[in-house]
């Protein structure tokens, strides 16, 4: 079984319990306005321009076969017609251009996530899975979780909750840890700012609560779910499953803009910062306490 992804990120201390190795997956059924990872959401293959990087030397502009690139000083990539033959890539002498994605088989990567074993065993860490939304490829990460199951490697993948149930339910016979993202409790917000009703995601919450190792997270947008509202009605209604469930609210990650230039797509909010301590004391203040 093969899977698509576009990241490895190893030494994550944010993922799950101790020292992680993180494997994000393309594809994500959810348009969220404010993506950390824009660059998951597709589930096909992709291409960053890193203008930092680009000499100017219009090599892909000459060399592309398609009629794909224009080139006003940086190159601009026409998605609807590039053929993905990576024939920019190839030629770019500064590597300005790059593919997203790579296709690797789950025994493949299971090996290569071996390499950090030492590093869980000696932190109580272990290989988590994210995305994009990785149970949009469900088959390899059944397979990848049972190969590093048997290695007796922890395991915890991050996940929206939105697919369906029984997928979600089997994910108790083969990991040990389960990240819940609950962005919007109101069913119209959740709609207008991801593209998708947020029923099926509440239900299969309460349908997976006892899970036994669960952690929901919250990321905070502002302005749009870093609202006393919002935080207060997702708390109340972690609660109402199950009340030793911790919540963690995740702070604004404003270095993602960055890959937004890079994918040559418009941001949400470019004046948008991180909060301070002060604002996630008090974000925090509104969360009914876990017990």
């Amino acid at each position: 079984m093969t899977g698509r992804i576009f990241d490895i990120k190893r030494f994550a201390i944010h993922d799950g319990p101790g020292i992680r190795t993180t494997v994000f997956l393309k594809g994500c059924p959810l348009n969220c306005l404010w993506c950390q990872n824009p660059e998951g959401i597709d589930s096909g293959s992709g291409l960053w321009i890193k203008q930092n990087q680009c000499i100017g030397c219009g090599l892909c502009f000459a060399n592309c076969l398609y009629g794909a690139i224009s080139f006003e000083q940086i190159p601009r990539i026409n998605l609807s017609a590039c053929q993905k033959c990576w024939t920019c890539v190839n030629l770019c002498p500064s590597k300005a251009l790059r593919r997203i994605d790579s296709e690797v088989s789950a025994l493949s990567l299971m090996q290569e996530l071996l390499l950090d074993k030492l590093f869980y065993d000696v932190s109580g860490g272990g290989v988590t899975l994210s995305g994009g939304e990785p149970l949009t490829q469900p088959e390899f990460v059944f397979d990848l979780l049972e190969l590093l199951k048997k290695e007796g490697i922890h395991t915890c993948l991050e996940t929206s909750l939105f697919a369906p149930l029984q997928i979600i339910c089997k994910l108790k016979n083969v990991l040990n840890y389960l990240i819940c993202d609950i962005k919007l409790i109101d069913e119209k917000e959740h709609c207008k700012f991801t593209g998708e009703s947020n029923r099926i995601i509440l239900d299969n919450f309460r349908s997976i609560a006892d899970f036994p190792n669960i952690l929901v997270r919250v990321p905070l947008i502002p302005g749009i779910t870093a609202k006393e509202e919002n935080l207060k009605a997702i708390g109340e209604f972690v609660r109402s499953v199950r009340k030793d469930i911790e919540i963690e609210l995740l702070n604004y990650n404003w270095l993602c803009g960055s890959k937004y230039v890079q994918l040559d797509k418009p941001h949400f909010n470019t004046e948008a910062a991180a909060f301070s301590q002060e604002e996630m004391d008090k974000f925090y203040s509104w969360i009914p306490p876990c017990g």
